[in-house]
C-alpha cells in the first residue's frame, strides 16, 4: 500500500474512533437509563405505595434539575413525611408525588398534569383561560347550556387565587401552571387532595349567565369518557377535533372558528393573509405524514414570488421537540423579508423546544423581530432533555429524568452542566417578554377572531 494511502487510512480510521469515543462520551453523559430494582409482591395498599416512595428516591441520582443539596434536602425530606401518612387514599398519593417533584423548582421536573389527570376522577365540563376570566368550552350532556359561561368561584375561590394556591405541587414557572390549570380546576379529587375540595366527587361553581346573574351549581364528577377530549386544553378550542367527540359539546359551534384554532392538532400550517405569511408551528417533531422541514421548504418556495410584508410564526401552543427544526427556514425567511417586520406569537403554552424557537428567530432577526402575545411557559433557564421515563412500580406514574442544562439568555458555557450542542449552536437573547401583551379575549373567541392575529395586522396598516 502507498504511503499517502497508509496514512489516510490511519486518519480515518482514528477520525472514526475519536468520534466514535465523542458519541460514547456524549451517550453516557445525558441519555440516562430509569434504576432498575424488583420489588416483591405488595400485599397491602400501604406497601405498594412504600414500594412507590423507595423507587422514588432513587430519582435524584439520575435527574440533575435537583441541582442543589437544598432541593434534594427538601425532595427526601417529603419522601419522609408521606411515608409516615401511608396508606393515602390514591388521589392524594398522586398529589403528593407531584408536590415532591415540584422541589426541583424545574418546570420540566413536574410529574405531567396531563399524567395526574389520568389517575383522579373529572366533571363532565372544560374550562379555559381568556386573559384573566376562565369560561367554559367543551361541556357534556345535559351541561350545555353552561356554555360560556364564566367561571367565579370553584369551592369557593376565585380562578386567580386557586391557581395561586396550586403553586406547591407544581414547581417553576408560574406561566406553565397556568396554562395546564384547568386540568387541575376539573378534578375534584385534585382539589380535595390539595386542600381545597367541596368533596372528593363533587365541586361547588359559582359562574354568571350571558345576563351576569350569579348562579351556583354543584357538579359531580363522571366515571365515563375521561379521556375522550384529552388532556391538552388547546385542542379544547379547535372545534373540528372536537365535534367528532361523542357526547361533548363545544363552545364555537355555530360561528366561524379563529384560524389560530383550526389546526391546533397539526405540527405545522400555514396559510397566506394578503401579503403576510402566518405559520403555525404547534410542536418542533415529525408526524407520520409531515415532514416539517419538507412543510418548510414548500412554504419557502410557494413565497419565493410574492411580495411579502412581514411573517408570522405561531409558536403560542408549542410544547417543545428538536429546537434545530425550524432554524434553516428563520433565517431564510428573515432574509426574505429583508428588514421587513417578524412577528412571534407566544403565550404559556410555548414550552421547551418552542421556546428555543423564538430564541433563535429573535436572534436572527434581531431588530426587526416583534414579540405579540403573553409571556412564555418557562424561564430561559432550565434543565431538559435526557434519558428514559421512570415509572414508580403500583402506581404506574410516569416521570421523566433531565440531564442538560440550558441558558437562552445568556448562553450557555458550562460542559459539566449544560447541553453540549447548545455550546456550539445555542443563542442569548436579554428577553422574550411580549413587545405587545395579546391575551386571546373571550369576545373575540365568540366573533371567531384571534387577538394576537388581529392585532398583528392591524400594525400592518
Amino acid at each position: 500500500m502507498k504511503k499517502w494511502l497508509k496514512r489516510l487510512v490511519i486518519t480515518l480510521l482514528g477520525g472514526g474512533l475519536l468520534l466514535i469515543l465523542v458519541f460514547a462520551i456524549f451517550y453516557n453523559r445525558f441519555v440516562v437509563e430509569a434504576p432498575q430494582r424488583e420489588y416483591p409482591q405488595p400485599t397491602s395498599l400501604k406497601e405498594k405505595q412504600h414500594q412507590d416512595l423507595e423507587y422514588l428516591a432513587l430519582f435524584v441520582d439520575k435527574d440533575r434539575s435537583f441541582d442543589t443539596q437544598e432541593k434534594r434536602t427538601l425532595f427526601f425530606k417529603h419522601i419522609d413525611s408521606i411515608k409516615l401518612q401511608l396508606p393515602l387514599e390514591n388521589h392524594k398519593f398522586v398529589m403528593s408525588v407531584a408536590k415532591i417533584m415540584a422541589q426541583a423548582e424545574n418546570t420540566h421536573t413536574n410529574v405531567a398534569p396531563s399524567e395526574l389527570s389520568k389517575h383522579v376522577n373529572t366533571i363532565p365540563i372544560r374550562f379555559y383561560w381568556f386573559d384573566s376570566d376562565l369560561h367554559v368550552v367543551l361541556a357534556q350532556s345535559p351541561y350545555q347550556e353552561l356554555l360560556g359561561v364564566k367561571i367565579t368561584k370553584i369551592n369557593g375561590r376565585t380562578p386567580l387565587d386557586l391557581l395561586q394556591l396550586l403553586e406547591p405541587w407544581y414547581g417553576g414557572n408560574h406561566n406553565r401552571l397556568r396554562f395546564f390549570s384547568p386540568l387541575y380546576f376539573m378534578s375534584p379529587e385534585i382539589l380535595d387532595a390539595v386542600g381545597h375540595g367541596y368533596a372528593k366527587n363533587a365541586i361547588a361553581l359559582v359562574y354568571e349567565d350571558y345576563l351576569g346573574t350569579e348562579r351556583h351549581m354543584i357538579m359531580e364528577a363522571v366515571a365515563e369518557n375521561r379521556n375522550s377530549v384529552g388532556y391538552w386544553p388547546p385542542h379544547w378550542l379547535n372545534r373540528n377535533l372536537m365535534k367528532s367527540k361523542k357526547n361533548w359539546y363545544h363552545l364555537n359551534s355555530s360561528i366561524s372558528q379563529p384560524m389560530p384554532f383550526q389546526n391546533t392538532n397539526s405540527n405545522v400550517w400555514h396559510k397566506m393573509v394578503e401579503n403576510v405569511l402566518y405559520v403555525q408551528l404547534n410542536e418542533n417533531v415529525h408526524s407520520e405524514t409531515v415532514n416539517i422541514n419538507e412543510y418548510l421548504n414548500e412554504v419557502l418556495n410557494e413565497v419565493k414570488n410574492k411580495s411579502l410584508e412581514s411573517t408570522i410564526m405561531d409558536l403560542r401552543f408549542n410544547p417543545g421537540g428538536d429546537y434545530n427544526i425550524a432554524r434553516s427556514f428563520i433565517k431564510k425567511i428573515n432574509k426574505r423579508l429583508d428588514g421587513n417586520p417578524f412577528y412571534i406569537i407566544t403565550g404559556n403554552g410555548t414550552f421547551s423546544a418552542g421556546i428555543m424557537t423564538a430564541a433563535i428567530a429573535k436572534d436572527v432577526a434581531k431588530e426587526n423581530i416583534i414579540v405579540v402575545g403573553e409571556p412564555i411557559g418557562d424561564y430561559l433557564q432550565f434543565w431538559a432533555d435526557g434519558g428514559s421515563e421512570m415509572v414508580l412500580p403500583n402506581s404506574k406514574i410516569r416521570l421523566r429524568i433531565w440531564t442538560a442544562y440550558h441558558d437562552w439568555q445568556n448562553g450557555c458555557s458550562d460542559w459539566s452542566k449544560c447541553f453540549w450542542i447548545t455550546i456550539f449552536d445555542g443563542v442569548a437573547v436579554e428577553h422574550l417578554d411580549p413587545d405587545k401583551r395579546v391575551p386571546l379575549q373571550f369576545s373575540d373567541y365568540m366573533l371567531g377572531e384571534d387577538s394576537a392575529l388581529n392585532t398583528i395586522l392591524k400594525m400592518q396598516d
